[in-house]
């Protein structure tokens, strides 16, 4: 992978360094060291969790057919597999600030949690819940799975 990666000033092969492919040669010691810092929260009862994305079930069934399979149902810590590929919403965060007691409830980003939960209607995906704010609104607009995170 890293023949394919070649510095456009000297022409030779840039090394990865935390996530990012730097030329050694081109690139002062400085900017090689960590310079990214983490996301810290505001205080001690917020904590950060990354988002896996949205899951696709096989209408009227709880098989999936696409996107996250959590390996336990009830304990996020013990991982999720991808199934065919990543599902995403299109107000997919890739992080999100939660509580320390909501840990173990909350998993993903709100906008994937609502799109499971709209995939998974038996009234049909694009089914509108009538509201008072838009009362002759009857459909949801229709829309396509993303299977890469939406840029911001």
């Amino acid at each position: 992978m890293a023949k394919d990666k070649i510095c456009i000033n000297c022409n030779r092969e840039l090394i990865e360094h935390n996530g990012l492919w730097l030329c050694s040669q081109c690139n002062s010691k400085e900017i090689q060291t960590d310079f990214f810092i983490d996301e810290q929260p505001p205080d001690d009862d917020y904590i950060f969790i990354e988002c896996p994305g949205a899951t696709l079930y096989e209408d009227g069934t709880n098989n999936i057919i696409g996107g996250v399979k959590f390996n336990d149902d009830n304990d996020p810590f013990k991982g999720y597999k991808i199934i065919g590929e990543p599902v995403f919403s299109p107000t997919h965060n890739k992080k999100r600030m939660i509580t320390k007691e909501a840990l173990g409830k909350i998993r993903r980003c709100q906008g994937c949690q609502d799109y499971t939960v709209r995939m998974r209607r038996k009234e049909g995906a694009d089914f509108f819940i009538p509201s008072v704010k838009h009362p002759k609104r009857k459909k949801l607009k229709t829309i396509k799975h993303m299977s890469s995170a939406p840029i911001k």
